[in-house]
């Protein structure tokens, strides 16, 4: 008897919408916006239509990367693999979508998650009695809280893409998030509300992603070496083809 394929939406599908919505944004600001700067044009309809399918990419990100903290093998790895993601990323981030007078004026959201990885971890070697060694559960809590705090002052000051705004987000879907599908609706819907209310109501278009995160599986989907490249040299090497689109067409 034939195997019935179980219907769902894996990750790699949720992190295509993440990339799609993302491209759409970062298209809008790196070169729309300064298409319409360069000739004088005051219609912003369609740019603020734009922007506002953006707003969903951030959101599935964080839950992809609370996600990814539960199934990881190695969290060191993970958090080294941000870092380095983090660093490459800046220069093409600052040329394509966020001008600024110097280098690390306005850091990349990689950043952001890679602070919010940092945290939930913490906060759950906290929560497992194998933090730091202490033996006590308050002292083990206050340090966290405090190290939690550290990371949202580290992200503001560091001027990180959503700033400590990104990072709380992260650090309210790992708190609720769960191993049934109700908790990981509530936790992605969590996270959202502390974006629209810690950014801005555009930030509510991101409500919508509660549908594909509705039909989530709980799986990767395929995980061959050149899916995992694509996925994770997508973030620079997009910023840099909008960087050098928006030269050739004398934006820059």
């Amino acid at each position: 008897m034939e195997k019935k394929t179980e219907f769902g939406v894996t990750g790699n599908i949720l992190k295509l919408i993440a990339m799609i919505t993302m491209v759409v944004d970062h298209a809008a600001s790196g070169i729309y916006e300064r298409y319409l700067i360069a000739n004088g044009i005051v219609d912003f309809d369609l740019y603020m239509i734009l922007r506002e399918v953006g707003r969903m990419a951030f959101p599935i990100y964080c839950f992809l990367l609370v996600e990814g903290y539960f199934h990881t093998r190695n969290v060191k790895k993970y958090v080294l693999r941000l870092l380095v993601l983090a660093v490459i990323s800046e220069y093409p981030y600052d040329v394509a979508v966020n001008p600024a007078p110097s280098i690390w004026g306005h850091c990349n959201v990689i950043f952001t998650l890679l602070i919010g990885l940092i945290l939930i971890w913490v906060i759950d070697l906290s929560r497992k009695n194998s933090f730091l060694s202490i033996e006590s559960d308050l002292a083990r809590r206050i340090i966290a809280v405090l190290i939690y705090l550290g990371g949202c002052a580290l992200a503001y000051f560091m001027r990180t893409d959503y700033g400590l705004v990104g990072v709380a987000t992260v650090v309210i879907m790992y708190c609720l998030r769960g191993e049934d599908r109700i908790r990981r609706i509530i936790a992605f819907a969590a996270g959202v509300l502390v974006l629209t209310l810690g950014c801005g109501p555009i930030e509510a278009y991101a409500f919508l992603m509660l549908i594909p995160i509705a039909f989530y599986n709980g799986k990767r989907g395929s995980n061959s070496p050149a899916i995992r490249y694509a996925f994770n040299t997508f973030y620079p090497v997009h910023l840099t083809i909008i960087a050098l689109v928006a030269y050739g067409m004398g934006l820059m």
